[in-house]
């Protein structure tokens, strides 16, 4: 078996200079200290170097007693190593290897001797110690592996519904049109309490997904907790073959508005695409990029979005640990729409990619930025294939900045204009934010406050279908805020 290299192996050793930090440590320089007094320095000095040239000793300990004889042992045994190793290398920050080796012993200590297959034991140990990074780093097994794939593709066997965790319960953060979730009457907020008699609470949100999405055409069964209504019910669904459309456009007169709904692969192309059949008549007189409820994406298509509508400036820098995860990405000068005016409306659901693009549309003073401060992870996560059907390593790698040098990690983009939605309308993830996750890292201080701040059901008549998207219009046919709040004729919108 491989372990970890040196500088794994002095960290370690300075963790157990320092003194206790966890109580296996301590325990141990204990010990050290006792043999020391009872039999002499040699044999205290053992105990303690064969601790520090094996870190991973107390984790294979537990791991070998949890599991069921068989040929697979010895694989995922090497494959904490090849983890750990991993994570030492490419985290994005300094971290305590000890912590997280523990957490990885305490979440299979409980399991019977020889209970346990082995591929499930390892999730469940590397997750553990995982996740005391930060809520982002996981392992993926094999399959996941697949349907993550499938997904950033935009197309999967599932019933077509953005969901996150909240106290252990799946949420519905929206029900995508015209899928089985729509269909079977689900909303934002509800929660997921089982599925085909499995309970969810104790599950990760990863194999919660995994497990709710399937082959089209198989059956699945529900059970939903709706907020408002004291009992819990059941509803069956069938999975579908699930296409996401990550981008849809119209016309609102001379405004053309961009609805983008994820960062899956070639939505950068997709972009200059639908510029380029709404300008085929004649140029619009504005723009508007909706990236509400947008939950991020890939990378380097948040990148070729942001460039298409810049000539110039920094878009965004990544800054890891290590020089391999350090890179900045500068604007090209072939500017679609140029000088045209534009918004970027989004909400707290908007995450990740969503807000790279935000920032830096924002920060090069391109757009206008409008509706609810965003989610506000500001994380880049590297996906690290671990070899034919082992799965894959998903780590935080490092944290991205936009042009003025903020990450909006924790912290999120604030608007230049607030619209202040009615007190029941969903805002994106019902409130909750990257800050409220354990374990969540640190990030920036807070945005600039907006400089005004408006209540959206001020920008259209009672009961009109999307308040925000009209403030967003009203704006831009101002032509600028004072222009704007005066037409709402409201004290309240003042800017502040």
């Amino acid at each position: 078996m491989s372990y970890l290299k040196w500088p794994m192996i002095d960290s370690t050793r300075r963790c157990i200079e320092r003194g206790a930090r966890n109580p296996r440590q301590h325990l141990l320089r204990q010990t050290a200290a006792w043999l020391l007094a009872v039999v002499g320095a040699s044999l205290a000095a053992s105990v303690v170097a064969a601790e520090v040239a094996d870190p991973l000793r107390p984790l294979a300990a537990a791991y070998e007693r949890a599991v069921k004889p068989g040929g697979q042992v010895d694989a995922y045994r090497e494959l904490f190593s090849t983890v750990l190793q991993r994570v030492q290398r490419s985290y994005a920050q300094d971290f305590e290897l000890p912590s997280i080796i523990s957490a990885a012993v305490k979440a299979i200590e409980p399991l019977a001797p020889a209970s346990g297959e082995p591929a499930a034991v390892f999730k469940t140990a590397i997750n553990a110690a995982l996740a005391e990074l930060d809520p982002h780093s996981n392992y993926i097994d094999a399959r996941e592996q697949r349907e993550q794939r499938s997904s950033l593709s935009g197309s999967f066997g599932g019933l077509g519904m953005e969901v996150d965790m909240v106290e252990g319960l799946v949420r519905v953060v929206n029900p995508m049109e015209d899928t089985p979730a729509a269909r079977a009457g689900l909303r934002s907020g509800d929660l997921i309490v089982g599925f085909d008699g499995q309970p969810v609470l104790g599950m990760a949100l990863t194999d919660a997904i995994s497990l709710m999405r399937g082959q089209p055409g198989t059956p699945i069964t529900l059970v939903i907790r709706r907020p408002g209504r004291a009992d819990e019910f059941t509803v069956s669904l069938v999975r579908e073959f699930i296409r996401t459309r990550a981008l849809s456009w119209r016309m609102e007169d001379d405004v053309l508005v961009l609805r983008l709904s994820g960062f899956t692969s070639s939505v950068g192309t997709m972009i200059e695409k639908a510029i380029s059949d709404a300008t085929a008549t004649h140029t619009p007189r504005a723009v508007i990029l909706d990236m509400r409820g947008n939950p991020g994406g890939l990378l380097n298509q948040a990148v070729l979005t942001a460039d298409v509508f810049l000539s110039e400036g920094e878009i965004v820098s990544l800054r890891g640990r290590t020089l391999g995860n350090r890179r900045s990405w500068k604007a090209n000068a072939a500017e679609q729409l140029a000088g045209v005016p534009m918004v970027v409306l989004i909400n707290g659901g908007s995450a990740s990619a969503a807000e790279l693009v935000a920032a830096a549309l924002q920060e090069n003073g391109r757009a206008t930025v409008m509706g609810q401060r965003s989610y506000g992870k500001g994380s880049v996560q590297t996906i690290v294939s671990l070899g034919e059907d082992k799965g894959a390593l998903r780590l935080t790698t490092a944290l991205y900045y936009g042009p003025s040098g903020r990450t909006v990690q924790r912290t999120g983009v604030g608007p230049d204009i607030e619209l202040v939605p009615p007190p029941a309308a969903p805002t994106g993830r019902s409130g909750r934010r990257e800050a409220d996750r354990a374990h969540a890292l640190p990030g920036a201080d807070e945005p600039a406050p907006p400089k005004a701040r408006v209540e959206q059901s001020r920008c259209g008549p009672q009961g009109a279908d999307d308040q925000a998207l009209a403030c967003a219009l009203a704006y831009l046919r101002a032509g600028a805020l004072d222009s704007f709040l005066a037409s709402l004729g409201t004290a309240e919108g003042a800017p502040r």
